[in-house]
């Protein structure tokens, strides 16, 4: 419950890093199913919908329009920066498989 509690104080830092976690991995799923990484695909796919859950909790508990425009705000932010530091990453070659 401290970890919970300390995300519920620090709501709008919660959702923009867990937001841009979720993007990342969520491009990185789809770059995994291209290249046939199943087990890397398997680990993602179990883990975003549970990086999803805090910030879907907080758009719904809160009813103040100004807070849900806030968390949605932040969280098209994070999204963005999240592609953009996947397509970096891999034009970087960082994560990327080598052709034998």
């Amino acid at each position: 419950m401290k970890v919970w509690n300390w995300m519920n104080e620090h709501m709008y830092l919660t959702v923009f890093v867990l937001a841009l976690i979720t993007d990342f991995w969520a491009n990185w799923y789809s770059y995994a199913i291209v290249h046939d990484w199943i087990v890397l695909q398997a680990f993602l796919g179990m883990a975003l919908p549970f990086l999803n859950l805090p910030g879907i909790l907080f758009f719904i508990d809160k009813k103040d329009m100004k807070v849900r425009l806030k968390l949605c705000a932040l969280s098209a932010l994070a999204m963005s920066l999240g592609s953009t530091l996947m397509l970096l990453m891999i034009r970087a070659g960082i994560g990327v498989g080598k052709e034998i």
